[in-house]
């Protein structure tokens, strides 16, 4: 079925409720291409499905699950976090919500508002809410190990490496926390535009460096004992007469592949960069700001018209489009062997060849849709619905 997006829809899910007053039109801009239409050429069965509180509703949220630890985590936005083994067995739970500290920002309702995904390390789950906490959870009982105030919404998941936690706050800190105490080790405030997209891009850590996306077009890489600006590169130039036609985010989680970095802005570029020696490789017209994935020698993008790319990596060059999933509001790519899964708003998820862009496959998993990339194991495809369902797939 073709649906009608309208405009006032659009700004809300990219900038956040407080912009939502500057979009009041109720005519129709663009139309949702309908479910493509094909054979497929595999079917994936349902392994288990089972469920974690209310999901994440209608908010715009980048809350996904993780795998590790022979264990499955996921949380809702309200705050209920659950673990479960790889059978679906629920191992324990917790609840976020009873913390005293969410009343700072949501007056006398008990919600997390837990955002942006969750990481594994050291044998806790860290996490960020949007009221300006960081916890750490262990991992194998879901108990708090800590939790840390920090100057703002935390929108993306945290970095966790080299036993220090990293987050960026929606306005503009930039925080270090250590790993096993929670203790600030650091934070710096990052000069932010006047009007940005609502989600951050979640931070990268290596070779003691902090790799960041940021809301004035720019990457920068940050040192990650003091948070010092070692490099940054900029992705795009803000244009335009309005502070919409002006926004150039980088929410787009930068990939690193060796010395080579890959990153991509809204209203700007993809550009590769070497970081040994500071040179851009090449740079190429796209705007995204889902997360980017890679295998073998391509990077896939998934646009903000939600068409799909595969590009080769070494010089930019295009080498197929899908365009067939046009404002289906698509996940972000993830790779499945020989294919890549997106998932769209209204629950299908569909398999990609990585050669040929060509559909494969198509599943409708859930009617309240699909918001963010599955997860892809050895042997299952992890899935977070919009409601709260978590569904384990067969890849075998």
């Amino acid at each position: 079925m073709v649906r009608a997006w309208r405009s006032v829809s659009l700004a809300c899910l990219l900038v956040g409720l407080s912009a939502c007053s500057l979009f009041n039109s109720e005519e129709d801009v663009v139309q949702m291409a309908p479910v493509p239409e094909f054979s497929n050429q595999f079917t994936v069965a349902k392994q288990w499905e089972t469920r974690v509180g209310d999901g994440v509703e209608k908010y715009f949220s980048a809350l996904s699950p993780v795998v590790a630890y022979d264990s499955v985590f996921a949380a809702s936005r309200f705050g209920e976090i659950r673990a479960f083994d790889l059978n679906g067995k629920r191992l324990w739970q917790q609840n976020l919500s009873k913390v005293e500290s969410n009343n700072r920002f949501s007056g006398n309702t008990p919600n997390a508002r837990i955002s942006g995904g969750l990481t594994a390390a050291y044998k806790r789950i860290y996490l960020g809410t949007e009221n300006a906490d960081v916890f750490a959870l262990d991992a194998e009982t879901g108990d708090i190990v800590w939790q840390a105030a920090v100057s703002g919404e935390v929108l993306a998941k945290p970095a966790v490496e080299d036993s220090v936690v990293v987050v960026m706050t929606s306005n503009g800190h930039l925080v270090a926390l250590d790993a096993h105490s929670g203790e600030q080790k650091w934070d710096i405030k990052i000069d932010q535009p006047s009007l940005s997209l609502r989600s951050k891009a979640p931070a990268v850590i290596s070779n003691g460096a902090i790799i960041l996306g940021r809301s004035d077009g720019k990457i920068g890489l940050y040192l990650l004992e003091s948070g010092q600006l070692l490099f940054e590169s900029k992705l795009a130039q803000p244009k335009g007469s309005t502070e919409i036609d002006r926004i150039v985010d980088v929410d787009s989680r930068p990939v690193l592949v060796g010395s080579q970095l890959y990153a991509v802005a809204y209203n700007g570029n993809l550009v590769s960069v070497n970081l040994r020696s500071g040179e851009e490789q090449w740079r190429r017209s796209y705007s995204a700001y889902q997360n980017l994935a890679t295998a073998g020698l391509s990077l896939f993008v998934t646009d903000v018209s939600d068409n799909v790319y595969s590009i080769e990596r070494n010089n930019g060059v295009e080498q197929w489009t899908q365009g067939a999933l046009s404002y289906r509001i698509v996940t972000a790519p993830a790779i499945d062997g020989n294919q890549i899964i997106v998932g769209d708003s209204e629950g299908y998820l569909y398999w990609i060849n990585r050669e040929t862009g060509e559909f494969t496959s198509k599943m409708l998993v859930d009617k309240s849709g699909l918001y963010v990339a599955p997860v892809v194991t050895s042997d299952k495809i992890i899935v977070q619905t919009r409601n709260g369902k978590l569904i384990a797939l067969d890849r075998s």
